[in-house]
């Protein structure tokens, strides 16, 4: 009689021994078969099921069974280790009874066991049966129960000696148990048995899963991770409590439906396999060939039968740690390489990689163990790794590519083949991080330095001078120019492409060397056609998307000229390189001539390419240009998050001399909203001395000076704005249109009491007009204003306000119509600057201008007085001033006070200083009378003198409602 019990569908509640496994209720089986050996049908129970779904807590509670029935239970368990050693599991069960002291006969068992299978072939049928009658002395006449655990890995005496117990146990009341991974392991010396029993223990389903978390768990949480957790454990109940484990520290009151990979699963699953060594190394073959795994391929990389591999698979995938020989999460996988030696690791890699490259497999993955294998490569894995970080690169995959650059770095190859790589490594470290480029740039520069002057191709010398002008290292740079100016044949198209765009980057790193830089380029209009082309291709949009305007090519058959292998026909990635110097080349000319929408539009084209490459420093200075457009129109706010984003993407030693550009951006915009704390802590950091000797560098002392003059310090910020000056003017590219270094030096004049030197630069500024954007010539109008006469003031701040207006820059805007509001004040036409004030305010709103801002009307106006308005107060008709005031008033107060059309048109012209004898003729009226309006208005307001009632006037102009009146 054969019984087959399979209860992996039935539904039964959990009893005592099985309550901690959270399995499908075996205890009716299990008990059944019990009582069936009791009645004298005893025999042999097999017990089939992977690692961690219960094997173990089912024996468990067979013991917990066999006490209640009073009969006798003797258990072992087998390990890998141990299969040499005769009788070790009889040596167990014999430890597991009361009568020890059988033990003294395991070693004459296992001295002649040991001699068994070469001299005398009848002795182990003679041990068997003496140890079987020993077993059953122990039972003393009970039912005898035998429990192995693994019965797999059982040594071969002892499992002889129980399949003879079991072979003769029918008609009595022993039964035998062995569990193990799978059926036809244990049932190999089972074969015409009378009384045999199975049961197999199944991974949960889902449904039994959530059973199992609701046991441990709440009723809620179980239903929100149960499909998580079945997906992750494949119904593994250890698996499945070592996941609660992981989601409950790290979210106990959490709403989420995904279950928690942690620790805790990690370490069950590497006790799974632990605990069954065959398994562990199919397991660590598949973890190592990672998608590439399958029997075949495991059993060629543990040099073992194809059939044992797959066979360990079936059960691993029965188990639920695998799925379709596949790991079901990646902890799992890295929970198993955690199990290798390094060094067995790294063997196993280099093995792998060789299996998968004879395989014709993706380079990628070839790479990857190449990497992890960290052994020197030969031409043939340089050719692998040079095609993986190509793939990598054109997918964003910036760290897989330079592990597997620095890898190649390191063979043994010719030196164009060498240089090749690390000018591939130090653009992809560049790229990623700048700051881990520069010892990579060393070997760069050593390497060129020891070819020179072979004919080394202008590509090479073009991206060798481009980093060294990055990071300031001027010493490398006039050697690698050196090279360049003496340098081959630069007459075919991909050297000049290379030569135009190094002269791009230098024109901006270092103006003052385009003096002397090779010209072998092609007209702007083919140049432009092929970069066009690039950009289309890097960006992935369309030059007419952009809205930019550019040159075609003249004859459709330069083209021939660029060979296939050429670097703007290669991958994604260089595409991108092309368009990212080309589109930062527009986005300067477009802000030089005010097109912002278009820069900006550009711009962040630009940072999505970078972006999607994966390349932190091309999208870093993206956003960095992105962030001066923003500012120089007066939108601070999304100025510094633009700014302070790109600052924070790559370490500042990282940045080289293009710090200056993120930086200048934060100090001008905070200090334009009034934050000077935190303008003075961006000046705090540390930048390269060689950076002023860039265009970064003239920005960057543009926003230190405007930080000087508004922390009153004006001849510090004369000196920075007129050092800009004297660095530009010795460039032979005009830079005047980005920085117009004359109206910041007119604008500090004007705080130092010069209006004569303010007045000058603004006319040489605007004798260039034709050549600046329409931004610039509305700032030089306002400072000829202020610097003018006052009554040819309002003419020049309606034309500044004109210019400003239709450039888009509403923070120079805010300030001219602050200047043209407090004009009409000073003439008592009190309706023309409060609306004109009320839009001053507007922008400022627009700006990020806080409106509690205690200085906001100083953050616009110009802290220098003209000479009109430097006059002093006459003293001899203040007498309003002494008059006495509550010194509690609030100038703040929640009602506004209200002053007749009579005292606003006296109030304003005592606050634009004039005397009161002045303000009678000018009114029209006696001193007398400016004196009680004085008086009425003094005490109205709450003030004590002229400077006061100025003050508190912009107040009331701000304020809105009639009660301003």
């Amino acid at each position: 009689m054969t019984a087959e019990i399979n209860s992996s569908l039935r539904r039964t509640p959990p009893q005592r021994g099985l309550m901690s496994m959270g399995l499908t209720d075996y205890q009716f089986e299990l008990r059944d078969v019990l009582d069936t050996a009791a009645r004298g049908n005893g025999g042999l129970l097999q017990v089939t099921g992977g690692p961690g779904v219960g094997k173990t807590s089912l024996l468990g509670s067979l013991k917990e069974q066999a006490a209640e029935s009073g009969a006798v239970c003797l258990m072992a368990s087998g390990f890998a280790d141990d299969t040499a050693i005769p009788f070790n599991i009889v040596e167990q069960l014999i430890w597991s009874s009361a009568f020890t002291g059988e033990l003294d006969v395991v070693t004459r068992w296992r001295t002649a066991g040991e001699r068994y299978s070469e001299a005398e072939p009848g002795m182990l049928r003679s041990l068997v049966r003496e140890i079987s009658d020993v077993l059953h002395r122990i039972a003393g006449g009970r039912q005898l129960i035998i429990a192995v655990d693994d019965a797999e890995h059982a040594d071969y005496p002892s499992l002889m000696c129980l399949l003879h117990i079991a072979r003769h146990a029918s008609g009595t009341r022993t039964l035998v148990v062995m569990t193990g991974g799978q059926t036809h392991q244990l049932c190999a010396g089972a074969h015409g048995f009378h009384e045999l029993y199975k049961i197999k223990i199944d991974t949960l389903p889902e449904s039994g899963v959530g059973h199992l978390l609701e046991r441990h768990s709440d009723a809620d949480l179980a239903d929100r991770i149960r499909a998580s957790c079945h997906a992750v454990s494949g119904g593994n109940p250890r698996l499945v409590k070592a996941l609660l484990r992981d989601h409950l520290q790290a979210a106990p009151g959490g709403s989420e439906t995904d279950v928690t990979v942690g620790a805790e699963f990690q370490e069950a699953y590497r006790g799974c396999l632990l605990a069954h060594p065959a398994l562990l190394q199919v397991a660590q073959a598949l973890a190592v060939l990672d998608r590439y795994g399958g029997p075949w391929r495991a059993a060629n990389l543990l040099e073992c039968g194809q059939e044992r591999a797959a066979r360990a698979i079936t059960i691993m995938n029965s188990a639920g740690l695998l799925e379709d020989g596949r790991f079901r999460h990646p902890a799992a996988r890295y929970a198993t390489l955690e199990t290798l030696p390094a060094e067995d690791r790294a063997r196993l890699s280099a093995k792998a990689a060789e299996l998968l490259y004879a395989d014709g497999a993706d380079p990628i993955a070839v790479a990857e163990l190449l990497v992890t294998a960290d052994k020197t490569p030969d031409q043939k894995g340089v050719t692998v790794l040079w095609h993986a970080a190509q793939k990598n690169l054109d997918h964003g995959r910036m760290e897989e590519a330079i592990a597997g650059l620095r890898l190649a770095a390191r063979a043994d190859l010719g030196r164009r083949e060498h240089m090749d790589i690390l000018m591939a490594l130090v653009g992809a470290l560049w790229s990623s991080n700048p700051a881990t480029a520069e010892p990579e740039l060393d070997r760069l520069v050593a390497a060129i330095r020891e070819e020179f002057p072979a004919d080394i191709p202008e590509q090479y010398l073009c991206f060798l001078l481009f980093m060294v002008l990055w990071f300031g290292r001027f010493s490398d740079e006039e050697e690698a120019f050196k090279w360049l100016s003496g340098g081959g044949d630069t007459d075919n198209a991909s050297s000049m492409a290379a030569l135009r765009v190094t002269r791009q980057w230098a024109t901006f790193l270092k103006p003052a060397l385009i003096h002397d830089f090779p010209d072998h380029a092609p007209s702007d209009g083919a140049v432009d056609g092929l970069w066009a082309a690039n950009l289309e291709h890097g960006l992935q949009l369309s030059v007419g998307e952009l809205g930019m305007e550019i040159g075609h090519f003249q004859d459709p058959r330069q083209v021939a000229d660029f060979s296939p292998d050429t670097m703007h026909l290669l991958s994604p990635s260089s595409h991108f390189w092309f368009a990212y110097v080309y589109a930062c080349r527009m986005v300067w000319a477009l802000a030089a001539r005010g097109e912002a929408e278009t820069a900006d539009r550009l711009c962040g084209a630009l940072f999505t390419a970078a972006d999607k490459l994966n390349m932190k420093t091309p999208g870093a200075v993206a956003l960095s240009m992105r962030a001066y457009i923003r500012c120089r129109h007066g939108n601070f706010t999304s100025a510094i998050d633009l700014a302070g984003t790109a600052l924070k993407s790559i370490p500042p030693r990282g940045w080289g001399v293009a710090i200056g550009l993120p930086l200048s951006v934060l100090v001008a915009a905070h200090t334009a909203i009034g934050r000077l704390d935190e303008a003075q802590r961006y000046l705090h950091y540390w930048v390269p001395k060689e950076m002023f000797d860039s265009v970064v560098g003239v920005e960057y002392l543009r926003a230190r000076g405007q930080y000087c003059l508004a922390t009153n310090r004006p001849y510090a910020a004369l000196n920075d704005f007129m050092v800009s000056g004297m660095l530009m003017d010795q460039w032979p590219v005009d830079f005047g249109d980005l920085a117009p270094w004359r109206i910041d030096a007119a604008e500090a004049y004007l705080h130092v009491q010069e209006p004569a030197e303010a007045k000058r630069l603004a006319l040489e500024e605007l004798k260039l007009s034709p050549d600046r954007p329409l931004g610039t010539r509305g700032r030089a109008l306002r400072v000829l204003a202020m610097a003018e006469d006052p009554d040819k003031r309002r003419l020049l701040l309606y034309q500044s306000a004109k210019c400003l207006r239709e450039h888009g820059d509403r923070f120079e805007l805010a300030r001219t119509l602050a200047e043209l509001s407090q004009d009409f004040l000073s003439t008592g036409e009190t309706q023309q600057a409060r609306s004109t004030w009320h839009e001053v305010q507007k922008l400022m709103d627009e700006c990020g201008i806080s409106a509690q801002h205690e200085s906001r009307r100083d953050l616009v106006v110009d802290g220098a007085e003209s000479p009109a308005d430097a006059r002093p107060p006459e003293a001899a008709g203040d007498a309003g001033e002494s008059e006495e005031r509550d010194p509690g008033a609030s100038a703040e107060g929640t009602e506004q006070p209200v002053l007749s059309e009579a005292e606003w048109r006296v109030a304003t012209l005592a606050a634009s200083g004039m005397s009161n004898r002045q303000i009678a003729k000018s009114l029209y009226i006696t001193v007398s009378t400016v004196e009680q309006h004085l008086t009425r208005i003094y005490r109205k307001l709450s003030v004590g003198n002229r400077q006061e009632l100025s003050r508190r006037l912009w107040l009331l102009i701000g304020a809105t409602g009639s009660s301003s009146c």
